[in-house]
């Protein structure tokens, strides 16, 4: 299991709890936030994996605004790459990127291709958030090289956060359907508490915690095995 908390950049508080959780959990900070580079530089000193939380365009914008640093299908892929390249320098020690709402900027190949390609030239991974079925980024990575993994579960719920230890207990009895999973949640009080207390819970029952990029390069290897046709041994529910 690898474990990723999105939204980081507004709570130290938070932050400060969930570092000291006993499993290598990685953070996705938001770009140009009060606490974005404190955030970055506590989460690389504790030796855990930094992400670049990238606001996108949403469905609905904008009356639901991704805030600072977002990107637009309206942009040209120069202005795309600027606004990229300033997020990144405002979350230093980021290994890889994931999407900040943008349900109407993933849908979109062409504006990804853009992302993409700086992501490669500098070495990144993508995470697949999925707030959208219609997501192009797996086509937009396997065209230009990135690792990629999408998220398999989101485990808290913005409209009752207190889903976060029924979603993890549901997980732990369904033991035997799973391999591996990709979760994604973010510094809600419940979801912070519920992490504290299911997660030596999975441990007990031999469920490893894993860092994020070991995931997403097992996953990244398996789909170039699968390409030359070997079978893929890292498929998820």
């Amino acid at each position: 299991v690898a474990v990723l908390i999105d939204d980081i950049g507004y709570d130290p508080g938070a932050l400060k709890k969930l570092l000291a959780i006993e499993a290598p959990v990685a953070f996705a900070i938001l770009p140009r936030t009060p606490h974005s580079r404190s955030s970055a530089e506590a989460i690389h000193r504790a030796g855990r994996e930094v992400l670049l939380h990238l606001p996108m365009e949403p469905h609905g914008y904008p009356t639901r605004d991704p805030g600072r640093g977002a990107l637009f299908v309206s942009m040209r892929a120069r202005e795309i790459r600027r606004t990229l390249e300033e997020d990144i320098r405002s979350v230093p020690h980021a290994e890889g990127v994931n999407n900040h709402m943008g349900s109407r900027f993933m849908e979109e190949r062409e504006p990804l291709k853009a992302v993409f390609d700086v992501l490669r030239d500098r070495g990144l991974y993508f995470v697949d958030s999925l707030t959208t079925d219609a997501s192009a980024a797996r086509d937009a990575a396997a065209e230009t090289g990135v690792p990629f993994a999408a998220r398999d579960q989101f485990i808290d719920d913005a409209e009752d956060r207190s889903r976060a230890r029924t979603h993890l207990g549901r997980l732990l009895e369904t033991r035997e359907h799973w391999t591996e999973l990709l979760l994604i949640g973010h510094p809600y009080p419940e979801t912070v508490a519920a992490l504290e207390e299911m997660i030596p819970q999975f441990q007990s029952r031999g469920i490893e915690f894993v860092p994020l990029s070991s995931l997403i390069e097992s996953r990244h290897a398996s789909r170039n095995m699968g390409a030359n046709g070997n079978p893929n041994r890292n498929r998820t529910p």
